[in-house]
């Protein structure tokens, strides 16, 4: 059964708890002073000439985000925060391959059209090296066919590099026909791949349900965990809501959404299916409405949520705002509840000190204000600096993408214990290993086990 909804696009990258770092803690190392030292462009390999975008002492990439937010989404701090980063780079360790990294950003509102032509753009007037971090799997559906094939003769030999994709549609990793495209975030297809593996060794036995998003995004997980649980003894219903895509300006007013018992009647045919185990393969605001069902919980014993779910957003979506009240109301009713996390979370780990470090660098070169947003822009430009180092002495397209082919084992700062960046030729999904966590009434998270790999 599926049903229609007006609600806006789910959000491609972890949807976002806009909450500072807690305290003034600093890192004890002193803060750094910009190097005084010149930038010295190495000498490339012979024969090997340097491709657009690089000069003897810049390198220069490209990227498009809704910077003016028009496109109703709070993406513009990535692209703040990737900068940012990339500026703390270039003035304290001596830049990349000893040139300056800079990012031009273009607005391209979060619609399809726009980002084709600004990334056309990019490529062709501004002659940037690779184009990064781009958004949204819908909108860059239209754009990567132009960086993977920029001249449409079927050759893909001329492509742009197209790395490290905050879209966690499961169709970027076909390396036949996105070839120059690489992920970053970890994709829906692993994620419901590792929430199956869960249940088998946590769960076992127990009857499972999927309520899911219509999308590329739900599909994901469909797939997963009808591979997962071929038949249906063990997966007894599978459910699907279809989004509506909003057509007017700003945020749909509740009389322009569909009523929420259109989600209780899904639950309900879970319930009515016997399900034990509820994995919700659905954004926030779909994932309060099934938590803000009366009695829900006596009725599903356990639910798995997608990543996409931050626990903090979840919890003030629940509890409708970001005072205490509302997010302890939230948490309480997420209590028990299972997600799978990446990065280092800005309320458990507010001490760390690589989370005061992000913050300095944020502050001290114009960056965002410190969130999940902020936190991911840095794990992106971190691993894009280690990609850049690993080319210098083939500084083309052609070089980047096998730099990018490259990383194994690397494992960005700000990202948890036990997840790393592995990628190959044949494999250009980033991120494949999650760390289950239980959310706890009071908001805090608990480990559950060791971090699971996706197997598939």
């Amino acid at each position: 059964m599926k049903i229609r909804l007006f609600l806006l696009p789910l959000m491609s990258v972890v949807i976002i708890l806009v909450a500072a770092c807690g305290g003034d803690d600093q890192a004890d190392d002193p803060t750094p002073t910009p190097s005084e030292t010149p930038m010295e462009a190495p000498t490339s390999r012979p024969g090997v000439t340097p491709g657009p975008g690089v000069s003897d002492t810049q390198i220069v990439l490209g990227m498009t985000n809704d910077l003016s937010g028009e496109g109703g989404t709070p993406y513009a701090a990535v692209t703040s925060a990737v900068q940012a980063y990339f500026a703390s780079v270039s003035a304290e360790s001596g830049g990349v391959c000893g040139r300056e990294v800079i990012v031009i950003a273009a607005d391209d509102r979060y619609t399809p059209e726009i980002a084709l032509e600004e990334t056309k753009r990019l490529v062709e007037e501004e002659g940037v090296l690779a184009i990064i971090g781009a958004q949204s799997t819908d909108v860059h559906l239209s754009v990567a066919p132009y960086l993977n094939d920029p001249n449409a003769d079927g050759d893909s030999e001329d492509g742009v590099p197209d790395l490290f994709l905050s879209s966690g549609w499961s169709g970027w990793g076909d390396t036949d026909r996105f070839p120059w495209s690489v992920g970053f975030i970890p994709d829906y297809a692993s994620d419901g791949a590792i929430i199956a593996s869960y249940i088998k060794e946590h769960l076992a036995g127990l009857k499972v349900g999927l309520l899911y998003e219509d999308s590329n995004f739900g599909r994901d997980y469909l797939a997963s965990l009808e591979g997962a649980f071929p038949g249906d003894e063990l997966l007894v219903a599978t459910v699907a809501y279809e989004l509506q895509p909003f057509e007017g300006e700003g945020t749909p007013s509740p009389d322009e959404e569909e009523s929420p018992p259109a989600i209780e009647t899904l639950i309900q045919e879970l319930i009515d299916a016997g399900a034990e185990v509820v994995v919700l393969a659905t954004a926030p605001a779909v994932s309060a409405e099934v938590f803000n069902i009366d009695d829900v919980q006596d009725s599903i014993p356990q639910f798995i949520l997608s990543y996409v779910n931050t626990p903090s957003t979840l919890a003030a979506e629940i509890g409708g705002g970001t005072q205490a009240d509302n997010l302890l109301e939230g948490f309480e009713s997420l209590a028990g509840s299972v997600v799978f996390q990446y990065m280092l979370n800005l309320i458990e780990d507010d001490d760390a000190d690589v989370l005061s470090e992000h913050q300095r660098i944020m502050e001290t070169y114009d960056g965002p204000s410190v969130t999940t947003l902020s936190v991911y822009g840095q794990a992106l430009a971190e691993t894009m600096v280690e990609t850049l180092s690993r080319s210098c002495d083939q500084l083309n397209r052609d070089g980047v993408l096998k730099a990018a082919e490259s990383l194994v084992g690397f494992q960005p700062t700000v990202l948890l214990p036990g997840i790393e960046v592995n990628l190959s030729p044949q494999d250009h999904r980033a991120i494949e290993t999650l760390q289950p966590v239980r959310i706890e009434a009071d908001g805090s998270l608990t480990e559950i086990g060791d971090p699971i790999g996706d197997e598939s």
